[in-house]
């Protein structure tokens, strides 16, 4: 395992964000295990996977049916999400699995098991970082709403997703999101870190752990050398800080229950309010 010390550049994020990665915005490509320290503290690691433990993850991932959707941040991907979803007003006002674990469970549950293996690697190189979000997560989430042992909610997976620049949102503050990444034929779809001059080749079988909301980060383009048998997969594992909101699952359902109950009669009175609408009003 290789160290490399950085130091972050300001830059004018304004030419950045929404704008596709391209290798010339860094200068050096990492391309083999390395953990990433900014004033002695490990930052971002990035580290190859023995294949035999992810013959069923990647079986799983391949085997998905994706999504075609817009992400809370303007940007259009393929994707699918895992784990747990909080409420959402519009579409489903209560705290549950996403429609992954009711579609395909088997799949769900292979995606949610590797979290346990990519939590080991964060206790062991981010052991403080690691605390601090197992404690938080303790005490503000139900355990019911976490992915196994690990300090997880939630996750999605990307095909195919040249990713522009961006910074994640919706997290929990101040911990790591946990990534894997398969390949096949395929060149480019280096992960770009441009505060940091540095890239990483995130090649068939990686892990690359770090706080995406703080780094600004971007995929540079996917170039596909085979129709029929290419693809770039990333699997990211983070934890909502609206899933702190979430109740026992029963309680979800009767609260939902009243809220609905409560819409109808102010829409049937003319005396529906803003008030009404909002997901944590009882």
């Amino acid at each position: 395992m290789q160290r490399i010390d950085i130091k972050k550049t300001e830059l004018d994020l304004s030419q950045y964000i929404k704008r596709s990665a391209v290798p010339s915005d860094y200068q050096t490509l990492i391309t083999g295990d390395t953990i990433v320290v900014e004033n002695n503290e490990p930052k971002i690691l990035y580290k190859k996977i023995d294949p035999d433990l992810t013959n069923e993850l990647r079986k799983a991932v391949i085997s998905i049916k994706y999504e075609k959707g817009t992400r809370t941040t303007g940007l259009k991907s393929e994707s699918r999400i895992f784990g747990y979803s909080p409420r959402n007003t519009i579409r489903k006002d209560y705290c549950s699995s996403t429609s992954l674990a009711y579609q395909d469970p088997g799949i769900n549950q292979v995606i949610c098991d590797f979290g346990e293996y990519l939590s080991s690697l964060y206790k062991e190189y981010f052991p403080d970082v690691f605390k601090n979000h197992s404690d938080v997560v303790s005490g503000k989430i139900l355990k019911e709403w976490r992915i196994g042992e690990t300090p997880f909610t939630s996750g999605i997976v990307n095909k195919n997703n040249p990713l522009k620049y961006h910074f994640d949102a919706g997290n929990i503050k101040n911990v790591l999101s946990n990534m894997v990444v398969f390949k096949n034929n395929t060149e480019g779809g280096y992960l770009a870190c441009p505060e940091y001059n540095i890239g990483f080749e995130v090649a068939d079988n990686t892990a690359i752990l770090f706080d995406g909301q703080k780094i600004l980060h971007g995929v540079t383009p996917i170039k596909k050398t085979n129709r029929d048998t290419s693809y770039r997969y990333s699997i990211v594992y983070y934890t909502l800080q609206q899933m702190w909101n979430c109740m026992p699952i029963n309680d979800e359902i009767a609260r939902a229950q009243k809220v609905r109950t409560k819409r109808e009669n102010g829409r049937a009175s003319g005396n529906i309010t803003m008030s009404d609408l909002q997901t944590d009003k009882p």
